[in-house]
Formats: C-alpha cells, sequence, structure tokens
C-alpha cells in the first residue's frame, strides 16, 4: 500500500514502524508499530507524526509508577509549587499534589503531568498558553546536552532547546523530541553508522547483495520467518526490494505463507545474487566493459501477486530468458 510519506523503519518515541500499512474506516493511515516492550498494534500516521502516540501505553504506567514515589513537595514546575501531597483519586491516574501558582490559586495536580511539562500553571485565564517549561538545562540525552530554550521557539506545542553534540555540533530540538523520541545525536550517528555500513555492504542496483544473499532472520521477527508477519490471526507474506515492499498475500495458515514468500525469494534474491557472482567475473575481466553495463533490476508484480523479475545487462553465461511482454517469469522458466 503505497503511502505518500513512508513512515517503516522510523522510530516515534518507543515506537518503531514495521512495513505494514492500512487504511481505517475513515480512510485514514494506519501503521503497523512495536513498542520498545514488545506489543505490536496499528497506530494513526497523524497520531505519530504529531507525537500524540509514543508507547502502547508502558510509559504513562512507568511515568505513573515513577511519580508513585517522588518527593515533589517544595519543587517548582514552571509557574506552580507544589505544597504537599493530596493523595491517589484513581489508582490508574498516580499521585495528585496541592500546588500554589504564581497568580495565587491553590490547584490539585497529577505528579506525572508536573514531571512531564504538560501542567505548568492553574487555568486561570490572566496565564499565557501553556507550554512544558520543565527545565533540562545540563540534561544528557545520548550524544547530546541540552543547554537552554530557545526564546520564542516552539516545535507542536513543546519547548525547543539548543543542544551540543558530542562531536562538537550545536543543533536545536524540541523538549518532545529529547524526552519521548529517542533523539540521540545531532545526526552523526546516523551518518557513522552509514559509513560503517557502506564499508562492508556491496551494493548493486540499490540494493545490498550481502544482505540479500544473507538468510539471517531478523530479531524484530516474531514468526521466525523472513518476510512473514502474524498480524490480527492472519499471516502476511512480503519481500523488500530497493526499498520497495511487494505484498506477497494474505494467508490463514504459516505454511502458505512461507511458501509463497520463498518463491518469491528464488526469483528475486537468489536470482539477482547469482547474475551479480557473474558479471564481478567478467567485470574483473574487464572493467571498461562493467562501467557502461552496470547491473539493473527491474520487478513488476502481477495482479496474482507474483514477481516478475528482469536483470540487466543480459548475460550469455546466465542463460537468463528473454522475456514476452505481458507474460511473467515463472511461466517462462516452467517453459
Amino acid at each position: 500500500m503505497r503511502e505518500s510519506v513512508n513512515l517503516a523503519g522510523k522510530r516515534f518515541g518507543r515506537w518503531l514502524v514495521l512495513d505494514h500499512c492500512e487504511i481505517s474506516e475513515r480512510g485514514e493511515k494506519k501503521w503497523l508499530c512495536r513498542c520498545d516492550c514488545g506489543t505490536e498494534k496499528l497506530v494513526l500516521a497523524r497520531s505519530l507524526k504529531s507525537g500524540s502516540s509514543t508507547s502502547c501505553g508502558c510509559l504513562r504506567k512507568e511515568k505513573i509508577k515513577e511519580a508513585l514515589t517522588l518527593d515533589l513537595e517544595g519543587k517548582k514546575f514552571g509557574e506552580l509549587t507544589v505544597l504537599k501531597k493530596v493523595g491517589t483519586k484513581n489508582s490508574a491516574a498516580g499521585v495528585y499534589w496541592l500546588c500554589r501558582c504564581d497568580c495565587g490559586n491553590e490547584v490539585e495536580v497529577l505528579g506525572t503531568k508536573l514531571e512531564t511539562g504538560r501542567v505548568t500553571h492553574c487555568k486561570s485565564p490572566v496565564h499565557k498558553k501553556n507550554y512544558p517549561t520543565v527545565d533540562i538545562s545540563g540534561r544528557r540525552f545520548s550524544h547530546l546536552v541540552a543547554l537552554y530554550p530557545v526564546e520564542g521557539a516552539r516545535k507542536k506545542r513543546s519547548v525547543v532547546w539548543h543542544c551540543r553534540c558530542d562531536c562538537g555540533n550545536e543543533v536545536d530540538f524540541s523538549y518532545n523530541e529529547l524526552v519521548f523520541f529517542n533523539i540521540k545525536s545531532c545526526g552523526c550517528e546516523k551518518r557513522k553508522h552509514e559509513q560503517k555500513l557502506n564499508s562492508y555492504l556491496t551494493y548493486v542496483a540499490g540494493t545490498s547483495v550481502d544482505i540479500v544473499k544473507s538468510k539471517k532472520v531478523p530479531k524484530d521477527n516474531t514468526t521466525g520467518h523472513r518476510g512473514v508477519y502474524l498480524i490480527r490471526g492472519k499471516y502476511i507474506a512480503k519481500i523488500v526490494f530497493q526499498k520497495k515492499a511487494y505484498y506477497l498475500g494474505v494467508f490463514d495458515k504459516i505454511e502458505d505463507a512461507v511458501r509463497v514468500r520463498k518463491e518469491a525469494e528464488e526469483q528475486l534474491f537468489d536470482r539477482v545474487a547469482e547474475h551479480y557472482e557473474k558479471w564481478k567475473a567478467l567485470a574483473e575481466k574487464d572493467p571498461d566493459w562493467a562501467e557502461i553495463n552496470p547491473i539493473e533490476v527491474e520487478v513488476r508484480q502481477n495482479k496474482d501477486k507474483s514477481l516478475d523479475v528482469r536483470i540487466y545487462p543480459r548475460l550469455e553465461e546466465t542463460k537468463q530468458p528473454q522475456i514476452p511482454s505481458g507474460k511473467s517469469i515463472a511461466a517462462v522458466l516452467e517453459k
């Protein structure tokens, strides 16, 4: 399923977006996400982007648990000074604290809302719009250290903080990005990772030959089979090539999903890997020929979910069949 912005593989707080998207009854996009605690759930794309959903609920429970043990008496949060503990009104909500606002009003506020900066003053109309004002100056977030809030800057109702990265760069991130979205650096760590990845991966036609050859099952896979996922009691088979996902079908039995995925691997991954080895042997003999004949792979998906795969340049050594227009490679190979 196509989306204007592909969220697959991206992280939003504790959510890691998996490679599956559905359309709700209202026509909104929902992505399958896995929380750091292991829970998988379909989450609205707009909730992920806005930051209104950052976990399956486990983060809130942890915050509540922390608030039950914290002593906030005498501390100040924004314009609120904590006077004393009131107690719990709802066991699921947490501890309430009596606070005095700078305007003189006294209010009871949940400890979690004070700690996260969601409440910084009473509801009197004399106050400005409520923004999180928790002081995180000097606090470290992996490779980033928060220095000071950027005056007047807001990002999605969150205070923007000027930070210094361990690499020396100084960048701005919002409070929510630092506290909830697992921001780790100015971007230098990602660049280092990509450089390290490129140092041992061989890329052909926009994809890694090393990954294509690999039969290793990812750690986040829950079925024990690559490209097979269990969602709402159904097994979904897919294969990803050149950063594009091809959905191969939805099945009641895992055996059927595994079989279809394996067939797709043979048609796509195995053939690309085999073609690359033969192309490489010729390239070593004639580098000039290789330079003007790079490997290109075309993948098309038929209505029955099967794949048509065409690999260039044509190599006599591969004995690759010519594919008539409109026919699948599977049909040609059967002949």
